[in-house]
Order: C-alpha cells, then structure tokens, then sequence
C-alpha cells in the first residue's frame, strides 16, 4: 500500500517588506518620488533612468541588509584568526564561575583538591560575655551583677572537617607517613580557603571528620551463576559509600546532556576535575543516622544476590553482645564508616561458601582502578563550550553603484563613447558627481558595519567613533572630488568639517558617542556610571570627558575578575610583606570602589606619603592662608601654588587643575624676570584672559640661565606630574580578624575592642566583630575633601558592601608635609600601626600578636572624620567664600 509523503514547496510570496525585500524598496521609493515631484516628474517606468538609478540603489540597500543580516559570529570574523571570538568575549569559563560564596561551593573548591574525598564547612560557634556596667568583653564570664551580664556568639567563623581519600598503601606504607600526608592536605586546603575568603569571614579549625564505626552482619544468598568474591567486594563498597558516599565528577558534555543550563553548569567555583551536580553534593551531608532498611535495599540491587537470611547493624563496640538495631543515631559532626568487625556469610543454596579473601582484595583494587581512570578521563576533558566559526567575509567592502547603470550614461568603468561631444561629458561628470552622494551614504553604513567589533570593544584604543571609506572604482575619480578625498582617514575629517562648528564640538560628539556605547556595555552587567559622570561633570566641568570615559572602559576591562570575585577579601595567610603593603591584595570590594570612582590605584599603600606639600601662612591682615607645592623624590620643589588659599577645598580644587594640565608641555610658558633669567608658568587653558587671577596654576620659583634649561625643567615637570595617581584609596579592616584568640580562654580584656553603653542597650549591636568593617579614606585629598563627592562615596560603599555586613566609614588625617601642631596625624600613625599588625598576624593563625592588636585597635577607637574647613564671613566681603551646610561641614576655625 502506498503512502503519502509530505513534499515542501517553494512559497511564492516572498515578500518581508524590509531592507532585503527589493520589490518593496522599489516601491516606497516611487512612492517618495511621487510625493515630492509628482508636478515634474510623470513617467515612472521601468526604461527611465530615474527609476533605474532607484533600482540600482534599492539593489544596493538589500546588500547592506543580507550583510547586516548575517550571523554574529560572521559579522565579527577576522581574517586569519581563527580564536577572535575568545580573544573578544568573555567565554563562558571566564565570564560565569564564581569564587565560593556558599558552604556548597566551599565543600567543592575542598573535594576538587586530590586526595580528599569530602568536606563539611561547620560554624565555629564562640561566646564573647560582656560587662555592661564596666564596657568590657572577655571569653570568660564576669562577676558582675545579672543586669549588666550580656553575651553574643561570633558570626563568620568556620570551621571544616575533611574526609581523606583511602591512601595508597603503597606510598603510606607506615603511620607516620599517612599522617604526615593528611597535615599536608590540610595545609592545602588552609591555603585554598584564604585564598578565596570572603570578607569578615574566617577559618578557625581544620581537621579530619571523627569517624562513628558501624558493624554490618549478614548471611547472603547468591545466584548459582555469581562471582562470590566479586560479590563481596561490591556490597562491601556499596554499604561504605551508603554510610560516607563518594561525590562524582561530571565531564561538560555529561552535564549538557542531564539538561542543565550553561548558567547552572558553570555557577560556583570553576574546578579543575570537572563539574559537581549540587543535588548529590546535598546528598553527601554528613549522615546523622544509619537505617537498616536501606542497607538491605542496596544489597539487594547488587548483580548476584538472591536472598538475604539475615542481616544486624551495630555499633563496632557493641560487636558480640547479642544487640541489634534497625536504626543507628550518628553523632553530630561524625563519619559512619564500615566496622573491620563486619562480617559476611555467602550460600549457594544450602553450602556455605569459602571466601577468597586475596581474590576480594583484587576485585576491589580493580574497582578503585576503574574509578579512577574514569575521573582522570572527566578531568581532562575540555570544560570550555566551542564556540561557532565565523567565514571572514569583508563586511565592510564596497563598490560603487555606478559600475552597476547600463554603459550608456557612460559612467560604468568603460567609460563615455569617445565621440561624446563636451555637452555629454559635462553631463555623465554631473551624474557621477550626483551619484557619489549615495555612493558615499553607503559606504559609510558598509564602513561602520565593518567596524561594528571595534565600537563595540572595551580596549579603549578606539579613538574614532564615525566611520567612512573612499570610493575607489570610479572610473575618472580625481576629476570629480577635491584633492584631500585621499585616505579613509582623510574622508571622514572631511564629513566631520562639514558636521561641526569647532574641534570642541567635534571631541564632545565623539565623547558622546563612545559613552552612549559605553553606557550600553555596562547595561548588560547591571552597572551604572551616570551618577559619577553627572557629579564629575557638576564639580570638574567638561575636562573630565576623558576621565570619565577611561573609569567605564577600565571598569568593564576589569569585570572578568571583579564581577567573579564579587564577595572575596584579601588574602593574609602565610604572605611575604611584599604582598600584603604596596600591593593589590585587597578586597574585590576594594577594587570596585576604586574602579567605579574612577580611581585607577586600588592598592593597600600609605596615603601620608605624597609628593605633595601644603603649608600654612599668616596674611598681613592676621588670618590663616594655605599655599602648595610639589616635590618630587630628589625633594626638589617642581611647581608651586601662585595664590593664597583661604580655604582647602580651593586649594585642592587648584591642585586637580594642576594634575590635569600639568601632564602637558603646552600648557607651560616661559617668562624672564627683570635680571633677564627665565622661570615658568603653568596656565589654565580654558582661561582667555592672561590678566586673570585665575589663569596661572603654578610656577617654578627657581629662575634658569637659559632658555633652554627652562625648557628641560618644563619637560621634567610634565614629565613627573603626569606619573602622579590620585592619592585615593581606603583601608578596609575587618574586625573578625581584630578578635583574640578564639581557642584560648585566657584573651587579656585590653586585646578586646570597646564597647560603649549604648552596645548593651541600643539597636546598633552588642558584638563589635561580627560581619563588620572599619574604612577609612584619606580625607584631604582634591576629591576626597569635597563634601559632594564624599557623600557620593559613602553611598556607593554601602551600596557595593555585602547587606549583611555594617560599616563605620572615617575620613582622617592629611599629607605628611601638612604641619598639624602638636595633634598626630592620624594617618600616620594608623599607617604605621595597621601596616605592623599585618605584618605580625600574617605568620600566626589563631594566636593574634597582641601588643601590635592592642595598638591597632586604641587607634581605631579614637579615629574622627576631618571636614572641609568653613568660614563666618560678611556678604560684601570679596574673599575666597565657602558655604557652611548644616549637617555636611563643621565651622572649622573662626
């Protein structure tokens, strides 16, 4: 019987009325024509070369849209380069995995270590006891009456038990060996978590899971046809891992075909081994009781075994005593494992089997053997999805439109007839030049289609964001253009001629353009700069463009490490002093703040120490003025402060105009004095007035013989002022890691952080440690001093920190050359006291270095916020003015 088959045919109507349907492109053109020149224009038949010429441009428009249709991965080929797009995205290895957050994803950065089997992240549970009357803490309690007795347990500390895997008897032939291996392991998995802490989190103790020992009897009844010893073997593993299972690793094209997503596949830290499905990583708690019931329903899955005569579970102490249980409670934080005392009885039928034991022992060598060559398969394989290829197509080619008209209008590459009289020459040169207008049109969409990866990248290279190209196949070019239609370069400065007034206007368009794509780039990671841009442009003017645009680049050039390292701290542990003073061994938290500030020195470093100077003068008229000046590391004096400062915020708003233009010899003139010797100034360049107060930033004071060396010293002084960072950055303190040592009892109450009454009763909290941070900025710098942009960096701190975790934010101290009386400086010294603690607690674990602990914490107790300095003043009074804010300032000096 014959059947019908379904064939597929060809539709008819193609139509998709769009920029790659013809017909319709043909037709809204007529349409258009109509509507503009319908008095003059009548006949729109196919023979008018009107109408062919739309033809032709309709032609060339569905080119540019079956191009702008391909697919990505075509679009953003390069030829000869076969890795582009793993060199231009952040593949799914890179951009997904995340550094631990969960006890889950710790329990697999630990079981992905060779050699251990399974980990359990437990919290360490400590009481801190509080004298309420007396503000002291102490782990011990205090014999002061009930009512001031108060107590709180430490949030954020860990503790990990590990399970080892079984050890080669082969290499850890003695004890000591085996143990010396396990204190190895250990060690390894210390120095996996600190190098993946999370902030005000710590470990406390690490140490192998006790183990809970579980007797199994039981008499089995196999198949005729079974492997007795094979049996046996395989209850034996089968019942071990039902009381301590085993995690397995997946390789990625196992995981794809379970049905998980990329996101599911790659989400928590990226592991060496292959991938762990979370629903058996929760299976793998530790046990707390041991069934009967499901030991039998094990057993009896196991290939050969018919019947089970009888079957006890006890613990391995009670062996003998003639107890048994159907249900065993575990105790807490311990691992049941398979008694030595267990015992197995095998029957075929109604005869007892003899057991081989040197033929068990092969067949479990032989299971562990297939186990792992399984795991080192899944390990080696790629854990990288592939990427689709992309046939390089040269988007961006473009030939003329006019090569495509009928040779008659004698523009195509043949050329006009050579009997054309001047008449008809003059005109196919009107109707080539008339054509290079759309000919140039289209181009540039080719151009830019062709550039579309560049706009779109975040190396920052970029330096145009308007594209055209020449057109080159014209036959006759040169008689129709001006002699600068040259280069592609060239062509696209002619454009922009024609589109803007000044170079100003051209820079800004070009800003706006690079940050509406900049804007976009960071939309899809939920990032926002508008308000920075907003408060730099209100405080700084336009000069900040290029600021602006460099903090979002540098930002989204960084989010492969910041955006996976969202919740990570700095690493302390057993670390040379190099890595932990001078040194980007800070907080993911850290790194963000400074990138999202568009600070670019994110490093633990000492803010004191700057090469810049403020000193204090009192004017004729007795009040305080402030004048600056710049040294560099010879201690020689570059460029120094023309005016007086009535106030610092004017001040440090002159020294951020010296940093931006100071960079630059051009904005540098040299003068002579009356003696005939040369000295220098630093202008403001957006100042025309060279009689204003305000167009002179700084001078070199020290006048030169010669031109010459005035002009070296300028290029020194660019030289090294472009060479300054912002002397921006902050120290984040945990106070977790303040606390004394948690395994003693004995903590002297002065290693303790103070309390105050308001702990005891208040709503802040009675525990100073738990998931909380100290920060502390410098509080003189030129942002930094600005009351504006401090409260912006208050609330993005709080906004990046964590929810959980509280935060005490100071802004202390001033440059070290700044003469404070007889008052310290706070930054000094808390430089010098944090910079000693850490160097001390870096080598101890629990064990806090106490005299160094002490000192850090009297200096954090007694920190205060500097503010801008204001001034009462007359309203007619023509000084420098500031106002004073309620809230926001204090008085300052009167």
């Amino acid at each position: 019987m014959s059947e019908l088959k379904e064939y597929t045919t060809i539709v008819k109507d193609t139509s998709s009325k769009d920029d790659l349907d013809f017909d319709f492109l043909r037709e809204q053109g007529i349409k258009y024509i109509e509507a503009l020149g319908s008095k003059l224009w009548t006949d729109y038949n196919s023979h008018d070369p009107g109408i062919t010429i739309l033809e032709v441009l309709s032609y060339a428009i569905t080119d540019l849209g079956s191009r702008i249709s391909l697919p990505m991965n075509t679009l953003l080929a390069e030829e000869g380069n076969p890795g582009y797009l793993k060199e231009q995205f952040l593949t799914a290895e890179r951009a997904l995995p995340v550094k631990p957050v969960s006890p889950n994803d710790y329990r697999k950065l630990f079981i992905d270590i060779p050699g251990i089997k399974n980990a359990w992240i437990k919290k360490y549970k400590k009481t801190v006891y509080a004298d309420c009357k007396n503000h002291k803490l102490s782990y011990k309690p205090f014999t002061v009456p009930q009512e001031f007795q108060s107590e709180f347990i430490l949030n954020g500390l860990y503790e990990v038990l590990l399970e080892f895997d079984e050890l080669d008897e082969t290499d850890f032939d003695t004890k000591p060996k085996q143990e010396a291996e396990k204190k190895r392991l250990i060690k390894e998995v210390r120095k996996a978590y600190h190098a993946n802490r999370n902030l005000c989190e710590d470990i406390v103790e690490i140490k192998a899971v006790e183990e809970y020992p579980v007797a199994v009897c039981a008499q089995i009844e196999l198949d005729p046809q079974a492997d007795e010893e094979k049996v046996q073997a395989l209850i034996e593993e089968t019942i071990q891992d039902y009381l301590s299972p085993s995690l397995r690793f997946y390789s990625l094209k196992q995981m794809l075909q379970k049905g998980y997503t990329t996101d599911k596949i790659y989400n928590g830290p990226f592991l060496d081994n292959g991938f762990i499905e979370d629903a058996e990583l929760r299976k793998t708690e530790l046990r707390k009781e041991v069934r009967l019931s499901d030991i039998i329903d094990r057993i009896m899955k196991i290939e050969g075994v018919d019947v089970i005569r009888d079957i006890t579970i006890q613990e391995c102490a009670n062996v003998g005593d003639g107890s048994s249980e159907w249900l065993l409670c575990v105790p807490e934080n311990h691992k049941p494992t398979l008694c030595s005392k267990s015992v197995f009885s095998f029957y075929k039928g109604f005869l007892p089997l003899n057991i081989n034991e040197d033929k068990v022992e092969e067949f479990r060598l032989e299971l562990k053997e297939i186990a792992a060559e399984k795991q080192e398969a899944i390990a080696s394989e790629s854990k990288e999805l592939t990427l689709p290829e992309g046939l390089y197509s040269e988007p961006g080619a473009y030939t003329t439109i006019q090569n495509d008209l009928p040779d008659v209008y004698g523009i195509s590459e043949i050329g006009i007839k050579s009997t054309a009289t001047t008449a008809e020459r003059s005109m196919a040169r009107q109707l080539k030049a008339y054509l290079l207008f759309f000919d140039q049109v289209l181009a540039s969409y080719f151009a830019h289609l062709e550039k579309v990866k560049d706009v779109f990248s975040i190396d920052g290279t970029l330096a145009r964001t308007y594209f055209t190209q020449l057109v080159q196949d014209i036959k006759d070019l040169p008689d129709i253009v001006s002699a600068n239609y040259t280069s592609n370069d060239d062509v696209t400065d002619l454009l922009f001629a024609g589109l803007d007034d000044t170079e100003n206007d051209h820079s800004q368009r070009q800003f706006e353009r690079r940050n509406e794509v900049l804007d976009h780039l960071l939309a899809r990671f939920s990032e926002n700069f508008s308000e920075y841009a907003f408060l730099m442009k209100q405080l700084y003017g336009s000069n900040t463009n290029e600021a602006v645009t460099q903090a979002k680049e540098t930002f989204l050039q960084n989010y492969e490490d910041t955006g996976c390292e969202r919740g990570l701290s700095f690493n302390y542990y057993k670390q040379a002093e190099e890595d932990l003073w001078d040194t980007l061994n800070v907080s993911t938290f850290q790194k963000r703040i400074a990138l999202l500030s568009g600070n670019p020195d994110a490093s633990r470093r000492d803010f004191s120490d700057d090469p810049l100077e403020i000193y204090e003068e009192i004017d004729e008229d007795g009040k305080i003025e402030y004048r600056f000046r710049f040294r560099n590391d010879a201690d020689e004096i570059l460029a120094s402060g023309t005016k007086h400062y009535h106030n610092l915020a004017s001040l440090y708003a002159e020294i951020l105009n010296v940093k931006n233009y100071g960079r630059f010899t051009d904005n540098y003139e040299i003068k002579t004095n009356i003696a005939g010797r040369f000295y220098f100034n630093l202008f403001n360049p957006n100042v025309a007035d060279t009689t204003s107060e305000d167009y002179i930033i700084a001078r070199r004071i020290p006048d030169f013989t010669t031109e010459a060396e005035a002009i070296t010293a300028i290029e020194e002084t660019a030289a090294f002022i472009a060479t300054l960072k912002p002397n921006e950055g902050m120290y984040v303190i945990e106070h977790i890691l303040l606390r004394p040592d948690v395994t003693s009892n004995t903590a002297s109450i002065a290693s303790f952080m103070p309390i105050c009454e308001d702990n005891c009763k208040g709503c802040e909290g009675l525990d100073p440690y738990s998931f909380r941070v100290s920060i502390v900025l410098p509080g003189w710098t030129e942002r930094y001093s600005n009351v504006d942009f401090r409260r912006f960096m208050e609330d993005l701190i709080r906004r990046e920190l964590p929810s959980h975790i509280v935060s005490k934010i100071c802004w202390i101290g001033y440059p070290e050359s700044y003469d404070t009386g007889s008052e310290e400086n706070e930054m000094m010294v808390l430089e010098d006291a944090y910079k000693a603690w850490l160097f001390a607690k870096t080598n101890k674990e629990q064990e806090q270095p106490v005299t160094k602990l002490k000192e850090l914490i009297r200096i954090m107790s007694t920190l205060h916020t500097i503010y801008a300095q204001g001034r009462l003043h007359n309203c007619d009074d023509d000084e420098e003015q500031q106002n004073i804010i309620l809230g926001r300032t204090n008085l300052g000096k009167i």
